[in-house]
């Protein structure tokens, strides 16, 4: 597999496992309700929550179905997202085969005096019913990419006759079973050593504190206009790399799943060497930083293009305090000042440092509620487990300002043109919210508008998006005549050329605009 193909599949992976982690926002949200309304200091400061608190516990508890399922969950979207077709079929076996994995995987080891029932060790735990060796996400993401290959290489396969009922598609979930049971056999001498490395790699992480901190915020950043910083946060979320701790006798691994047992947990509280891999440095640039990079850009704007300024800086901002999507606000002027995206990335991993050393214990990522929802289910109403929330509002209002500075200097002595300063800048976004024939929200004549900047609707292999990227697969990259006119005049943040296409910023519209482009050339 030579290198643009193997950057491709990257990217693929990362967008598939966004599926699973595009589902942790609404989990997180119920167990920081939960969590925080029937933390006791609450519960003594308003009595009557007491009557209630049935009601709390169960949201707590619909939130953790998906904290302690991370794996299968995994295991189902590799399957369903790398098969070629018959996708159900795929999803099915993805979780049959993750079941088969774990009970082969635990009966093994209990045959061979390896895991005792009654005496689990780290890394040992029950996972859906069956007790087994806890591979976590590596044993989903395993899991799936063997039935992807299995489906892919057996779905249409034709057998004697007096097999034919399981010809096809109804021979992938047999067969995933038997190549799950040998996958969880090999797991058996395999995964101990890995699992070993990752305790002791977590350890040297944790010994190193704030450094080990800022290279993490830091290069995270780095990472995102290649579309590959879900690799760098992803196996410190939900493997051993995150963290390991014993909450209330169970042992639990990976950053977001100790951090959610500590929310539903009466006793336990926040450790910061867990939360800065939740980033918690996201929730000082995110719900400060950046803000002041946009004020920065309006107030450098020219006065004519001002009031349009006004309006694309406060749809990049929004989601990005609310939420912690930072692409639209962050490509708005990584193209035309990479220095200064570099500037930020290290302003990033600075965060982390003073999120670690105040140890503020509130996680900033979408898949917790985002920085401003975090900030007041997880971090003011958790306030008894060492949230320590009002450093924020120290520490906050001087990255503010540090951002709007830096970003208002370098622009005014280097000339950039961020948005605003050209004279002809154009930012009407409309022509895509205008009615349309196939749905309300997105036009045909903006359709068009993008098919044709990147060399028609021939030229076009497939269309597919992430959480802020339309992602084109192209034909011919050559086609595109002019890479800026999605800036200009299509409402993008940016747009990014890869190997086999072009990925273009759209913050939370990306998916809509995937479904309706897909309609559309379908429909055509």
């Amino acid at each position: 597999m030579n290198k643009n193909r193997l950057f491709s599949e990257f990217q693929k992976l990362g967008k598939v496992l966004m599926a699973p982690v595009l589902i942790l926002p609404i989990a997180g949200i119920l167990v920081g309700i939960g969590s925080g309304f029937t933390n006791p200091k609450i519960l003594e400061i308003f009595p009557f929550l007491k009557h209630i608190t049935i009601f709390f516990n169960i949201l707590k508890d619909a939130g953790n179905v998906v904290n302690n399922n991370i794996p299968v969950i995994f295991a189902i979207c590799i399957s369903y997202g790398f098969v070629k077709s018959e996708k159900a079929t795929a999803a099915l076996s993805g979780f049959l085969g993750y079941m088969t994995m774990n009970t082969i995987l635990g009966s093994f080891l209990i045959f061979t005096g390896d895991l005792d029932p009654k005496n689990l060790l780290i890394g040992q735990k029950q996972i859906l019913g069956v007790l087994t060796l806890d591979t976590g996400v590596f044993g989903g993401i395993l899991v799936g990419f063997l039935i992807a290959y299995i489906h892919n290489k057996f779905y249409k396969i034709q057998l004697p006759a007096i097999l034919s009922i399981f010809n096809g598609t109804r021979a992938i979930p047999a067969l995933s079973i038997i190549c799950s049971s040998i996958l969880g056999i090999l797991l058996a001498f395999i995964f101990p050593p890995i699992q070993h490395l990752l305790i002791k790699s977590s350890d040297i992480i944790n010994s190193i504190g704030a450094s080990g901190a800022f290279l993490y915020g830091l290069s995270e950043r780095l990472l995102l206009p290649f579309g590959l910083h879900h690799f760098i946060y992803l196996p410190f979320f939900f493997t051993q790399l995150g963290g390991y701790m014993n909450i209330d006798g169970v042992m639990v691994e990976g950053a977001v799943n100790i951090y959610n047992a500590i929310l539903s947990s009466p006793t336990a509280k926040f450790d910061v060497n867990i939360t800065r891999f939740v980033m918690n440095g996201k929730v000082l640039f995110a719900m400060f930083g950046l803000p002041g990079a946009a004020l920065a850009i309006y107030k450098t704007s020219l006065p004519k293009n001002k009031k349009k300024v006004a309006a694309l800086m406060t749809a990049a901002v929004l989601p990005c305090a609310l939420m912690g999507i930072t692409e639209p606000l962050e490509f708005a002027f990584l193209f035309v000042a990479p220095g200064l995206f570099i500037i930020h990335s290290f302003f990033a991993g600075i965060a982390y440092i003073l999120t670690y050393i105040l140890q503020i214990n509130i996680p900033g990522p979408s898949s917790f509620g985002g920085p401003l929802l975090s900030f007041i289910f997880n971090g003011i109403l958790n306030s008894n487990k060492g949230s320590h929330w009002y450093y924020l509002l120290i520490v906050g209002p001087i990255y503010f300002v540090l951002y709007y500075f830096t970003f208002k200097i370098y622009i005014e002595k280097r000339n950039l043109k961020t948005p605003g300063r050209e004279e002809n800048f154009d930012g009407d976004i409309e022509d895509d919210i205008k009615e349309s024939s196939i749905n309300k929200n997105v036009s045909v004549e903006f359709l068009n508008k993008i098919i044709e900047a990147v060399g028609g609707r021939e030229n076009i292999l497939k269309v597919d998006a992430c959480f802020t990227r339309l992602r084109l697969t192209l034909e011919n990259n050559s086609k595109i005549k002019d890479i800026k006119i999605f800036e200009k005049d299509l409402g993008a943040s940016g747009a990014v050329l890869v190997d086999n296409g072009i990925q273009i910023i759209y913050g939370n519209r990306a998916n809509l605009l995937k479904i309706e482009m897909r309609e559309y050339l379908k429909h055509e």
